[in-house]
């Protein structure tokens, strides 16, 4: 369309007639690249003129971006890439604000704290960074926090009644059983366990949510992790449980010993370079050869994936950084990367505008709410 400079100049001056704007309208919905033009040419007219209000036509155009649809395009091979701030994406969330959230309700996402529940329902806060003595109604020391450890070896208590740790999305917190056990807990999991092990039978702990064990040898006392259905039986061995609410499958990694993985049906042994993967809904047992690093990467504070689906990688970042993600950008979803970032440098901008050069898209971060448009 030839005038089509024009007919944007009179929308950024409020001077566009119904006509024209209908004219307009059809020409950004015809294709992505005038979707694209059209919203830079309002990013360099809002850096000049920094629009003060809302035009009542304004909300018309929003319906151009939200109807908008992009050509489909082939899911691209997986593209290794490391951040380079080279967007500042911030741009186009000033430029075009007043499209997408002038009329949002304003929103806040505030995962919380981490949690210690005792066997008789009461719950109290945990500070990650605290130090302290956990007791029980009879002051018996339960446990110790040194900080983003809490240390169960010197419990006084002969209570073998379960207590529950939670930890939030965003958050870490490593333990020490009393049986000497060591527990590495990733963000968004929850586990049962008692201050004590019984001084017969076996030693049991209930997981949700993803944990590394790294367990103490007591021949004659296995040690079980329970995920929904499947248990995971060990003598001493070190190894990784990814069982998160809601997942198809529940993945033990195992770096090092044996372990047996059993549900009512089956049961499996895994040497180490290998991970079992217990279908959900299929209720049974894949084994297949892994690089045991990469899927214990969380406990070094490293985001990696590896061809994943945008869809799957959302999920890793919410809970590394304690986030909530509103993806409107549905032709991602199943597009897949591969990426490696250190939680302990990089933020969540830093990861997202990684994609930004790979993919285009922008986003809006506000209230721990990220927003992909």
């Amino acid at each position: 369309m030839k005038n089509v400079d024009n007919l944007i100049q009179k929308f950024q001056n409020h001077c566009i007639s119904d006509e024209e704007l209908q004219q307009l309208e059809q020409w950004v919905k015809s294709s992505k690249r005038n979707t694209y033009y059209f919203k830079n040419a309002i990013e360099q007219d809002y850096l000049l003129t920094a629009y003060s209000r809302q035009d009542e036509k304004l909300p018309k155009l929003d319906d151009i971006f939200r109807q908008t649809k992009p050509s489909p395009k082939r899911a691209m091979p997986a593209a290794v890439f490391k951040y380079a701030a080279i967007l500042v994406v911030g741009l186009f969330t000033a430029a075009l604000g007043f499209f997408y959230f002038n009329n949002q309700t304003e929103e806040t996402y505030n995962p919380g704290g981490i949690t210690f529940t005792y066997s008789n329902g009461e719950t109290i806060s945990i500070d990650e960074n605290g130090q302290g003595t956990l007791t029980d109604k009879s002051g018996n020391a339960l446990g110790v926090q040194k900080q983003d450890e809490l240390d169960f070896t010197a419990s006084t208590t002969k209570s073998t009644t379960y207590n529950t740790l939670k930890v939030p999305r965003g958050k870490r917190l490593n333990l020490l059983l009393a049986d000497g056990s060591r527990v590495f807990l990733n963000s968004e999991s929850t586990l049962r366990f008692p201050a004590n092990f019984p001084d017969t039978g076996d030693r049991e702990v209930y997981l949700t949510g993803e944990g590394f064990f790294d367990i103490a040898k007591d021949a004659e006392h296995p040690f079980h992790v329970n995920a929904e259905e499947l248990q995971v039986e060990v003598l001493g061995t070190r190894f990784n449980v990814n069982a998160y609410h809601g997942s198809e499958q529940i993945t033990t990694t195992l770096a090092e010993g044996l372990v047996i993985l059993r549900d009512k049906k089956q049961e499996t042994r895994l040497v180490p370079g290998e991970a079992g993967i217990w279908k959900v809904n299929e209720k049974q047992i894949e084994v297949s050869q892994v690089q045991v690093a990469n899927n214990i990467a969380w406990i070094e504070n490293r985001l990696l994936f590896i061809d994943e689906p945008f869809e799957t990688i959302i999920e890793k970042i919410e809970r590394s950084y304690g986030v909530k993600i509103i993806n409107n950008n549905p032709s991602l979803a199943a597009t897949r990367f591969n990426g490696d970032f250190d939680l302990n440098t990089e933020d969540v901008k830093d990861v997202l505008d990684a994609f930004t050069t790979i993919d285009f898209f922008e986003y809006s971060y506000k209230n721990n709410i990220i927003t992909i448009n």
